[in-house]
């Protein structure tokens, strides 16, 4: 499938012709009809999933305040 202009590089624009189909360049007089199906299918590679919070071993290193429970702080 041809995406860009082989003469000179820029994209290239489907439009109707006479019989069917074309990819036709805006710059130059390339042309190019579509004699079949044209698709492109891509499928991206997943992320593995990691664990948001890791249990109790997430918390050892948290920071904290040594305080009285229970009073609020005003």
């Amino acid at each position: 499938m041809l995406l860009f202009c082989p003469c000179c590089g820029n994209g290239l624009i489907v439009e109707e012709g006479q019989r069917c189909h074309r990819f036709a360049c805006n710059t130059c007089p390339y042309v190019h009809n579509i004699t079949r199906k044209v698709t492109n299918r891509k499928y991206p590679k997943l992320k593995e999933v990691d664990d948001v919070l890791g249990g109790a071993a997430a918390w050892e290193n948290v920071d904290s305040t040594a305080g009285e429970r229970g009073k609020p702080f005003l």
